[in-house]
């Protein structure tokens, strides 16, 4: 009888491998002939702005870390990451040095990489000061107890995508300005450029527009392949193509430069689109390791009963 309690065991436990090896890897695959909609909405998330380059050690060194760090934290914060044009970096979008230029508006001292900017607050330089950059995060969040309610629409038509902005909500929407931004992930290094680190880079802005809510105009449309709207507030929309489909699109509702320049800081609601293939990368990772799991665990307990009987 123990024998054959054992050969039972034995085959319920390699039935459950079996299954476990049949659970569904998501995995990341072209989009570029589909026609699809998506749509996401909030306005809580955080905003976690980088200042980094593709030559800075400490910044490769992290790189990995933050991408993790952003992927666990889901919809409560966003990150992005903003590289200079300063001749040096392999990127230089001139996307990120709009950003550039609006941060060293409140913090004229920017310099160093990387750099670590939560709602627009303090500067907090290198690695080391991710403690710091953690307890911003949190301070940030129980502040937000009331924020702009966003809207993203997002249209796919083959390789061109077109991303609409709306303010959804009781709420009427005045002043500040709405921004949408393309970031990349997972982004080639071009060989030629010094680079300390991997292959590639991630949430890197690679291309951005802006739209004034108060004359309802875009005033700026950098590196996207259009940018129009009639309201900033009901019908804001670009239309970009992502150089892979690892990317995301970011929408702000924030101050413009001259509130900024008056003392306004900080965002009043961000939300972000993160494209399907970053999404199912990290499932189909989790899912690895779950079947990996009960596979060792599977064999682990059958050596166990063969050596029992």
């Amino acid at each position: 009888m123990a024998i054959n309690h054992a050969r039972f065991s034995a085959f319920v436990i390699l039935s459950v491998m079996m299954i476990a090896v049949q659970i569904p890897i998501v995995t990341s695959n072209s989009t570029t002939t589909e026609s699809n909609t998506y749509s996401v909405s909030g306005g809580r998330s955080i905003l976690i702005e980088e200042y980094t380059a593709t030559w800075c050690p400490s910044c490769a060194e992290i790189d990995p870390y933050l991408m993790d760090f952003a992927n666990t934290h889901g919809s409560r914060i966003a990150m992005v990451a903003y590289h200079p044009n300063d001749d040096v970096d392999a990127f230089q979008p001139l996307a990120a040095q709009n950003r550039i230029n609006r941060l060293q508006i409140t913090h004229p001292d920017l310099a160093s990489t990387p750099t670590f900017i939560v709602e627009d607050g303090a500067l907090r330089v290198g690695p080391d000061s991710w403690p710091d950059v953690n307890s911003d995060i949190l301070n940030e969040e129980v502040k937000r107890q009331s924020y702009t309610h966003l809207k993203l629409d997002i249209q796919q038509d083959n390789e061109t995508w077109t991303a609409t902005a709306k303010v959804i909500g009781d709420e009427t929407i005045d002043n500040g300005q709405l921004t949408i931004m393309l970031i990349q992930h997972q982004k080639t290094v071009p060989e030629g450029f010094d680079n300390p680190g991997g292959e590639t880079r991630d949430r890197v802005l690679t291309a951005i527009a802006e739209c004034d809510i108060t004359s309802s105009s875009i005033i700026s449309n950098i590196e996207l392949l259009s940018a129009e709207t009639t309201t900033c507030v009901d019908d804001f929309s670009v239309t970009f193509s992502p150089e892979n489909e690892f990317f995301s699109v970011l929408l702000i509702h924030e101050p413009t430069t001259s509130q900024l320049e008056n003392g306004t800081t900080g965002t009043f609601g961000v939300v972000e689109y993160k494209s399907n293939s970053v999404i199912t990368t990290q499932s189909g990772i989790n899912n690895s390791i779950i079947v990996i799991g009960f596979i060792l665990l599977g064999f682990t307990l059958v050596f166990k009963m063969r050596r029992a009987s």
